[in-house]
């Protein structure tokens, strides 16, 4: 009986969480389907009468949201490649590889998870500026590439991979970069799936740093483009674009991220399952 009243609360508590999240996205989407009219009226109504995509037509016609999501998508990937590619190798090194100051230095790379990115933002601005770096792709993706939590969880990942395979491998006469990209890369794939929708939602929702440092309206990505021109966060004005073009634009802006999880989220969940503490 206490298992079954255990189990109701449970559920109980899923559904209030799952409503607490799923309300904000239902207002979003029927907001986004009426008129200016029917958004502005006192009573709210959750089904559009009449449906229109008016407002997702202003949106596209009246800003460059093409350009603004063509640079959150080269960023977004330009990011993912670059925590990949160092942390991969580094989650290797501090799961197998025995070397001088490895604890201190993972412990170093855990370090970065709890410090502030606006603590050292004047700093990086001002490095970037004498690199001339701003207003850069790169110089966006950079930033964004750095990644603690990427290198925890593919080291924790790696560890749990038999250390047998390695010896084995090592008995076959494989050095410990064939043991990396031949045995150890093709198993970590939850993991290394888990780290690109990590840092995927994590590029793409990026606000502060591409709002420093992309003031050219060629390089703004799709938040900066949002806030500044739709939702008039940085600018002070109290009546910004009608509440169905804001809407409009909130929904398309996180389709992407969505989509992806959702194709992903298999790999996702088993990623995170099998990365314990070990």
């Amino acid at each position: 009986m206490n298992k079954k009243v255990s189990r109701l609360i449970l559920y109980i508590i899923l559904v209030l969480v799952i409503i607490c999240y799923a309300v904000p996205l239902m207002v979003i989407v029927s907001t986004s389907l009426k008129t200016d009219t029917q958004a502005m009226t006192k009573e709210f109504t959750w089904i559009p009468n009449p449906v229109t995509f008016e407002q997702y037509e202003i949106v596209l016609d009246r800003f460059p949201f093409d350009r603004w999501i063509r640079n959150s998508v080269i960023v977004t990937i330009g990011s993912v490649l670059l925590v990949l590619a160092v942390s991969l190798p580094a989650g290797y090194a501090f799961a197998r590889l025995d070397f001088k100051g490895k604890n201190a230095l993972f412990a170093l790379s855990l370090l970065t998870i709890m410090l502030p990115f606006f603590a050292y933002t004047p700093q990086l601005y001002l490095m970037f500026s004498y690199l001339k770096l701003l207003n850069k792709h790169i110089g966006l993706m950079i930033p964004l590439s750095t990644s603690g939590i990427s290198i925890f969880l593919l080291r924790q990942f790696i560890l749990q991979i038999p250390k047998e395979l390695d010896d084995a491998a090592l008995i076959d006469g494989c050095n410990n970069w064939q043991i990396f990209t031949r045995i150890i890369l093709p198993l970590t794939r939850p993991a290394v799936i888990s780290v690109v929708i990590f840092t995927t939602i994590r590029s793409w929702n990026a606000l502060m740093w591409p709002l420093i440092a992309a003031s050219d309206n060629k390089a703004k990505t799709l938040p900066v483009g949002l806030a500044v021109n739709v939702f008039y966060a940085t600018t002070g004005v109290v009546r910004p674009q009608p509440y169905g073009v804001i809407m409009a634009a909130a929904l398309l802006s996180i389709l992407l991220p969505v989509v992806i999880f959702i194709l992903l989220q298999r790999y996702f969940v088993q990623g995170i399952a099998t990365t314990g503490l070990k």
